[in-house]
């Protein structure tokens, strides 16, 4: 059961042969290589050229640069093997990937694992699936992971279901079917379009825990840089997914959850990539503070609506003597100063303010 690993690869010449070389390093040897290089213009054809001599298992592609998702296609059309997978030239995997992966997926039609995200210099964190561990077989096992997979409004929590392609294993002949549905303008969550379009068409599903990715930050990248054309971009997404969405036996649900992560990505676009001034920024939740000047406040929720209320207190000089969220472990793994609802019991504070976006819950 052969595996093909597809690498798009861009002006990356000082990661790329450390991405290869974890991949040739693979316990699992039944594995092709397939290098797409998109027009680089620095050194990085030049180097996958050096590696793919000394190991015949390495394919190297040139094409003039097209973006990410001719690139995937290009690899995509030249695969053979019964498995997929997908590296990004500038991270690298552990050695025993490959092996667990097409070990636990059995017959499902997929299997995602965790992945090791750098959340700045020498700290790395777990990223993970939020659904447990195990087989989800059948339309009704199914249905419960696709009724929360991109938005729970009970938790507020976005994309339960990692919306990353490099961090999974597919079948190759569904995911080529569906990658040549994906709109090659996308330069951006192109890879979420994929996974999102794959899963709805899945029969069984396969949730690992394991992490054996390693996603490298770099600012550089198209995913954090500037982006004036971002909000053009989650257009083509929203356009993508929409008849997927609309013709699927959980429509109303599904396209409620794609409403709202698109009206994330937007106010997030216009906030943080592009290049707008500050006094623009867009809150998805606006809070009434008329009741609170002068108080020592806890506030309750880390989600959405919790941090836009933290941001606004913060810019208003509030008081926030506590930040809690049940989920507080997950927050903190981010970096946020939040802590378990217990220590309120502790704290002296003249009110609670409860900040989730489901009245109900609230």
């Amino acid at each position: 059961l052969c595996a093909d690993i597809i690498i798009p690869a861009y002006n990356i010449a000082p990661y790329i042969s450390e991405c290869i070389e974890s991949i040739q390093c693979q316990t699992y040897r039944k594995i092709e290589i397939i290098v797409v290089d998109d027009g680089s213009a620095d050194e990085t054809g030049e180097v996958c050229e050096r590696l793919a001599v000394k190991d015949e298992r390495i394919q190297v592609f040139h094409q003039e640069n097209a973006g990410v998702v001719s690139a995937r296609r290009r690899g995509i059309e030249a695969a053979r093997g019964m498995y997929l997978s997908f590296v990004d030239g500038d991270d690298w995997i552990e050695p025993d990937m490959i092996e667990n992966m097409v070990k636990e997926i059995g017959k499902a039609d997929l299997i995602s694992t965790g992945v090791w995200r750098e959340a700045g210099p020498e700290k790395w964190v777990k990223d993970y699936d939020s659904f447990p561990e195990g087989l989800y077989a059948g339309e009704t096992e199914l249905a419960e992971i696709l009724k929360t997979m991109i938005y729970d409004w009970n938790s507020e929590q976005l994309q339960k279901l990692t919306p990353w392609s490099v961090n999974k294993l597919f079948l190759r002949e569904l995911a080529e079917n569906i990658y040549n549905q994906i709109n090659p303008k996308l330069t951006f969550a192109e890879d979420t379009v994929f996974v999102y379009k794959y899963f709805l068409r899945c029969r069984s599903v396969r949730f690992s825990q394991k992490c054996f990715y390693h996603y490298r930050y770099r600012k550089e990248s198209a995913v954090h840089r500037t982006d004036k054309y971002r909000l053009m971009n989650i257009n083509h997404i929203y356009l993508s997914l929409e008849e997927d969405f609309k013709n699927h036996k959980l429509k109303d649900c599904l396209f409620l959850q794609l409403q709202r992560w698109i009206m994330h990505m937007t106010c997030r676009a216009v906030n943080e990539f592009m290049g707008f001034e500050s006094q623009v920024y867009i809150q998805e939740y606006i809070l009434d503070i008329s009741d609170l000047k002068g108080k020592k406040i806890v506030l309750y929720g880390a989600g959405t609506a919790g941090k836009n209320a933290y941001r606004q207190l913060k810019k208003f000089g509030q008081t926030i003597v506590m930040w809690a969220d049940k989920n507080y472990l997950l927050f903190q793994s981010d970096g946020m100063p939040v802590v378990s609802p217990d220590e309120i019991l502790s704290q002296e504070y003249d009110v609670v303010l409860i900040a989730v976006a489901d009245g109900e819950l609230a």
